[in-house]
């Protein structure tokens, strides 16, 4: 239309003709000009009208330019066009509709809120999509930076981008950083989800935060399967087996119906706290279930059954197994170890390894822990024998059982001598050859390893001290024995009962009857072992 506008004469009218007679086409060329003038006037309200237009819908879209396409401009991209535009809108540029709208539209009152919050439309999913991909890239510290620079800019959050920040505070091991993002999610009211909720709680979880974890999992307003069998796996890593179950039956309780994740948790949790019946019934859980062909499930129930002293059981579970792999083998050999049965035990190991079941360093562990006895020495070292062929290079686990049962068989000098080829020492490995030197009540020489204990810059811990509070007790060492006390009195360290009772009884054998009655007033948990120790002090008069 600007272009007919800009024409000398009237469409449709050759020039010959109108140069040939100017006088009769001079009217029309005015009224075209007339009507040039009024359409440009008429242009003009119709580009301040789409530039009023399109202020009003920046103010209402907060549309930002975008960054990285103004410094590159690129003359031959579309939208890099558009970015670089003074004015926008949907009308001067078809399709940009489409470049500011990336999600689904909503209506109401609060889709015009989230509208105004300072963020194009097409960041929010954008960006939490970004964090979601590091997040699974395992990329901790960019996902951490970039909610950062979300939070910063206004971007609102999506619940589920919290997950993925959950896991990359827990991968970074940062507390701090995972304290404010709950503190964040308190405020955006999102306690209740259950993703966030059990994101979450796995997270506190990863930092040992139990209580926390707990609380947290409290504010679910409905838990499902994997909310369940996060809080249920907390506990059971950390060896709290009657928590666990208590957990199990809140979800039976719930309605929640477990998985096989969950059952194996749950039938762990009954053979570490040896209650057979309760192992039973989720035997018949799981068969009702439909779990009672999984393997997991088996070798379970074997461990359970095993460490519920029920071996009778265990073999009839095992036996009816169609596929047995190390694990069950294991599990059987460990529940022949954990009831004392050597004959068996030894029975399974060559059975084992007729079935072509390579033992590993754990298998050879459980039986030299079954071999620490005088009377099985031979048995030991043929297993010690076995494991130099079979196993290459033994762990810190493995060399620790071995010095721990030459020991026990009364060969210290070979401990000592299996201890200084270790590579590698830990805390343990310092315990089980000083727990040796006091069995075999060298004074001298005990006290020659805890001072070579300090020198290596190994702190001792309580059992570290119980070991030589037993040996000044055995051989009277009432100077050693003043010094532990005086050291765990200087150092700040809270004595359990144990440590106390044997102190009681080194006093006592001291002929310190003060000393040890002073240490008497200090208990506060009694049981067998404390009130014999009173009964050595006071006598009959404990009984009046």
């Amino acid at each position: 239309m600007a272009a007919c506008l800009l024409r000398p004469y009237p469409p449709g009218l050759p020039p010959s003709r109108a140069d040939s007679n100017p006088a009769s086409h001079q009217p029309t060329r005015l009224r075209w000009g007339l009507g040039r003038r009024r359409r440009r006037r008429h242009i003009l309200r119709c580009v301040a009208a789409a530039a009023a237009s399109t202020a009003t819908l920046q103010r209402e879209l907060l549309v930002l330019p975008n960054p990285r396409t103004e410094q590159s401009p690129g003359p031959a991209n579309p939208s890099n066009v558009f970015d670089r535009m003074p004015d926008r809108s949907v009308a001067t540029v078809p399709g940009a509709g489409n470049l500011l709208d990336e999600r689904p539209r909503t209506k109401g009152k609060g889709a015009e809120e989230r509208n105004r919050s300072g963020a194009p439309k097409g960041g929010e999913k954008s960006r939490s999509g970004a964090v979601v991909a590091l997040a699974h890239a395992g990329k901790h510290e960019e996902v951490v930076e970039h909610f950062r620079r979300m939070r910063r800019k206004g971007v609102p959050v999506s619940r589920f981008v919290f997950p993925s920040v959950f896991r990359a505070c827990a991968g970074l091991r940062d507390s701090r950083m995972l304290r404010a993002v709950h503190g964040l999610v308190i405020k955006c009211s999102l306690c209740q989800h259950v993703v966030v909720g059990t994101s979450l709680v796995d997270a506190y979880i990863d930092f040992g935060l139990l209580d926390d974890a707990k609380k947290v999992f409290n504010e679910i307003r409905e838990p499902n399967v994997v909310s369940w069998s996060v809080i249920i796996g907390g506990y059971s890593r950390s060896s709290q087996w009657y928590e666990a179950w208590v957990a199990f039956s809140a979800m039976q309780h719930s309605g929640v119906l477990p998985n096989v994740s969950v059952l194996v948790m749950a039938i762990q949790a009954s053979g570490a706290l040896r209650c057979l019946v309760r192992g039973k019934q989720m035997h018949a859980m799981a068969v009702v279930l439909g779990f009672g062909m999984n393997a997991t499930v088996w070798n379970c129930l074997i461990d359970m059954y095993g460490k519920s002293g029920n071996m009778e059981l265990a073999r009839l579970v095992f036996g009816r197994m169609d596929e047995r792999n190390y694990v069950s083998w294991d599990a059987l050999l460990s529940g022949y170890v954990e009831n004392g049965l050597v004959d068996s035990a030894l029975d399974t190991f060559r059975k084992m390894e007729s079935a072509n079941i390579k033992p590993n360093q754990h298998t050879f562990a459980n039986l030299l822990r079954l071999c620490g006895d005088r009377r099985y020495k031979e048995y030991g070292r043929q297993i010690h024998g076995h494991a130099i062929k079979v196993i290459k290079q033994m762990n810190v686990v493995l060399e620790t059982e071995l010095i721990d049962m030459y020991a026990k068989c009364g060969c210290i000098e070979v401990s000592q001598l299996l201890f200084l080829r270790m590579n590698e020492r830990n805390l343990i490995s310092w315990n089980t050859l000083l727990s040796g030197y006091v069995g075999d009540r060298q004074s001298v020489a005990t006290i020659n390893i805890y001072r070579q204990m300090e020198l290596a810059c190994i702190r001792p811990d309580h059992y570290t001290l119980a070991g030589l509070l037993n040996l000044c007790r055995f051989q009277g060492l009432l100077h050693y024995g003043r010094q532990i006390h005086a050291r765990l009195i200087k150092t700040g360290s809270e004595m359990n009962v144990v440590l106390q009772t044997l102190l009681v009884h080194m006093y006592f054998k001291c002929r310190r009857w003060r000393d040890a009655h002073n240490v008497c007033t200090l208990i506060r948990e009694r049981n067998s072992h404390v009130y014999e120790a009173f009964f050595k002090v006071y006598g009959d008069d404990y009984l009046i």
